[in-house]
Order: structure tokens, then sequence, then C-alpha cells
């Protein structure tokens, strides 16, 4: 079995468009078979360098199949940050380009959280807000929306602003 494929095999393809919220983790951990320690330690935590020991994984999905790359989605939890990690492989199973498109980071009284809807033309639309731990109510006036996109060789690149 070839790297591209050892890794695919966690990922089941998923049609698009595709919506990732926080509210859908359970979702996907009650769907896929958890990552063997070996494909942590030998793949996730060359992706993901700020990663420890108590960091956690959650295969999501793969996109529909690409002639020139191949895109995954797992959730990353560490301590108080959540992300969902989108990224792009070549046909070796090298990685192109990693960027998180969706998530929760807590620092002090402020909560950050954006969601993400991946569309049918690759492109990635993400609502990012900031709400502070004391108020009940969410200002959605105060929220941002960027667009990412997934280039025909596999870089995601954002039009606008990066966050």
């Amino acid at each position: 079995m070839s790297r591209l494929q050892q890794i695919l095999h966690y990922f089941p393809e998923v049609s698009l468009p595709v919506l990732l919220s926080d509210d859908h983790i359970r979702e996907y951990e009650d769907n896929s078979d958890p990552f063997p320690q070996a494909f942590i330690e030998e793949v996730l935590m060359q992706w993901e360098k700020d990663a420890d020991d108590y960091t956690e994984f959650i295969p999501c999905f793969r996109l529909p199949k690409s002639e020139k790359f191949d895109a995954v989605v797992y959730w990353k939890g560490g301590l108080l940050r959540y992300d969902f990690m989108l990224v792009t492989l070549d046909k070796q199973g090298m990685v192109i380009s990693k960027k998180s498109i969706a998530g929760t980071l807590v620092q002090g009284d402020v909560i950050s959280r954006m969601v993400a809807s991946v569309e049918t033309d690759l492109t990635v639309n993400i609502i990012a807000g900031q709400t502070n731990a004391s108020d009940d109510d969410y200002d959605g006036t105060r929220s941002k929306v960027y667009t990412m996109e997934i280039l025909e060789g596999g870089e995601i690149i954002f039009a606008g602003e990066e966050m």
C-alpha cells in the first residue's frame, strides 16, 4: 500500500458542500475509526509540529478526487484550541498545503470561533467571530467573512485578508 493510500484509508469521501463547526465533531468521532497511535506518530506529528502527547486527532473526511492532489480534513484538539485542518497532498502523499479552516480558540476571556463551508468548486467560505466568555449574547455584526480556494495544483490560498 502506498503512503497516500495509507493516509486516505482513514478519510471517507464526502459529497460537497459540507459544513464544519464545533457542533459537528461528535458526528465525525462517531462515524470514523480512530487513528492508530503509529499513524499519529508517523504522519500527523510530522504535519503538526506544535502537537504534543495531549493533542487529540479525529479523522473527518476527504474531498472528492482530483487529478493532481487529494485533500483531507481532520480535527485537532489541544489545550484551549480546536481546529479543523484541511491538508492537500500530492500523489506521493506529501503535503502541498495545510490550513486551519474552522475551530475555536480561547484566549483569556475571549472566545474566537470559525465555521467553514467547503463548496463544490473547492472554495472554502469561513465566518469568524469573537465573544467574551462573560457575554451571553453573540454580536454577529463583529464577524468577518473569509474565502479560501484550493487551486488546481493543491495550494490553499486566501482571497483577501488572512487570519
